[in-house]
């Protein structure tokens, strides 16, 4: 008989650029998104966003995030005050799932874009990335 064993867990840390923000996730169980919408593409001056979700329990702040901001009533967006890294989306619709900016992470090479959302504001000259799942508008 084969026992069955569980992943150990992949413990990681980020934060803010200056280090007023800094947090510890586990990243065993992420699923990781490029996030093409106007939203992101505005807030950030990029033309997406990558961020990772995981559930709720699996993150923990060490020092919390000074700053926060809201452009609707689906969510706020936690960031640094000191140095305004944006760092976490909190929707209202999410409340078992942590989302956060996977620039911050101290390793964000760790993970890989599983999907890509809102690709109908894609940039022309951004290609899809390869082997991530396409959704021409939200996670489905």
């Amino acid at each position: 008989m084969i026992e069955e064993t569980s992943l150990p867990p992949i413990q990681e840390f980020g934060g803010c650029r200056c280090g007023a923000a800094r947090y510890e996730v586990d990243v065993t169980e992420a699923h990781t998104l490029a996030c093409h919408c106007r939203d992101c593409q505005t807030h950030l001056g990029s033309p997406f966003s990558v961020f990772f979700i995981v559930p709720k329990n699996k993150f923990r702040w060490i020092s919390k995030p000074k700053g926060a901001v809201s452009f609707s009533d689906t969510a706020v967006r936690q960031f640094c005050k000191s140095c305004g890294t944006y760092l976490k989306w909190v929707g209202t619709n999410s409340k078992n799932d942590a989302e956060v900016n996977v620039m911050t992470l101290d390793n964000p090479s760790i993970l890989t874009i599983n999907e890509e959302i809102f690709t109908r504001t894609r940039m022309p000259w951004v290609q899809p990335i390869e082997g991530a799942i396409q959704h021409f508008a939200g996670r489905h």
